[in-house]
């Protein structure tokens, strides 16, 4: 009896180790957080040229100011994480790249299968934005992606595995309001840095950051994502895992295991956080200025009143958000693709639709070919 009571509370000990264990080692987590994003998409949007905000405005149904731009894209650029995720698990996948720390530059394309990572992701939602071939979020959520995913790939955290999750499970020491040292990359040093400049706002950092790096923003123009993703490893191996003295493990990507190397806490003083936030705020910039680049390379053209966004298959649905009724003297149909009801000027529904929801139609066959139904409320 005596053996069996021993056995039974070895069994609740590992038990609770177990739980433990998972607690301690969460899936990825968003890069930079919230801010971090923000920052990105406000860089990105005064940069844009005048081609590009015409088209950035058409599609995000805002005028073309730089001011409406910018609110506009700081918006979109956490929808990713605060919408889609949720939306479709299947995404998370796309948020990161795992390159070991063994690994080379010619290895970076064997860690995006099938296109599914960050770097391939960036590559396919820029393709769709130029070729008009949207995916069923639209070309409001494809621009979403793309936002999100540039500044993502400029997390180092986002491009570099040890058999951590990008550091989900190495622990921090408790003077750190973070759980793990990737969250600390997440967060805590774009506050520290939001704090340095005596803002605590996305928008006040983001200029002070443009400020400071604008020598680079006039040459930082876009590379390719598998180049950048490189860098971006290259910075958390010798800022990140090497400055800590963090061991090398076994590089096993898909085993996706979660393991500190360090075997306890690691201890981040004033001087790594201090270097650290220093390293993030010029990523952040970095990220901003080619995220321009990029979208300027996709958008040569304004918009024209003949850009009524189409699919090129029956995959691809149609969803740009437009601010007028009529597009060329034609009818705007728009979907709401929550409900498949689709509606046109004069219908009650029309301009109550949230705007996240709408997908536009040049007319109601081509609405009614995606399965959606005229609402019973239009004359």
């Amino acid at each position: 009896m005596k053996a069996f009571s021993q056995f039974s509370r070895s069994v609740a000990l590992c038990i609770a180790n177990l739980v433990f264990a998972v607690l301690l080692c969460p899936v990825s987590a968003w890069a930079w957080g919230p801010d971090g994003h923000k920052i990105v998409a406000i860089i990105a949007a005064d940069n844009l040229t005048p081609a590009a905000a015409s088209q950035v405005a058409d599609i995000l149904g805002v005028p073309a100011d730089k001011r409406a731009i910018a609110t506009a894209m700081e918006d979109a650029s956490i929808l990713p994480d605060s919408k889609f995720r949720d939306e479709d698990p299947l995404t998370r996948p796309w948020h990161f790249i795992d390159i070991c720390l063994q690994d080379r530059r010619v290895d970076v394309p064997a860690r995006c299968p099938r296109g599914n990572c960050v770097t391939g992701k960036i590559d396919e939602y820029s393709k769709r934005l130029k070729g008009r071939n949207y995916d069923r979020w639209g070309a409001a959520g494809d621009l979403a992606f793309l936002i999100h995913f540039v500044g993502d790939i400029h997390q180092p955290l986002h491009a570099a595995n040890d058999e951590d999750r990008g550091a989900n499970c190495i622990t921090v020491d408790s003077n750190v309001r973070a759980k793990d040292l990737h969250a600390v990359w997440d967060t805590t040093v774009v506050r520290r840095l939001e704090d340095s400049v005596d803002s605590g706002r996305p928008g006040t950092t983001a200029r002070r950051l443009e400020q400071t790096y604008a020598a680079e923003g006039k040459t930082d123009s876009w590379i390719p994502a598998d180049d950048i993703a490189w860098e971006s490893n290259q910075i958390a191996r010798s800022d990140i895992y090497a400055a800590l003295r963090i061991p090398i493990e076994p590089c096993q990507p898909t085993a996706d295991l979660c393991l500190n190397p360090l075997g306890h806490a690691v201890e981040l003083d004033s001087s790594y956080l201090d270097h650290a936030d220093a390293v993030a705020g010029h990523q952040l910039a970095k990220a901003g200025f080619r995220l321009a680049s990029l979208l300027n390379q996709i958008w040569t053209q304004p918009a024209g009143p003949n850009d009524v966004p189409r699919g090129s298959n029956a995959n691809s649905a149609p969803a740009q958000v437009l601010s007028s009724k009529t597009v060329a003297g034609q009818i705007v149909f728009v979907g709401n693709r929550r409900s498949k009801i689709y509606a046109w000027p004069g219908c009650g529904s029309y301009d109550r639709m949230a705007r996240e929801n709408r997908v536009v139609f040049a007319s109601r066959e081509a609405a009614e070919q995606e399965g959606y139904r005229a609402a019973r409320n239009c004359p």
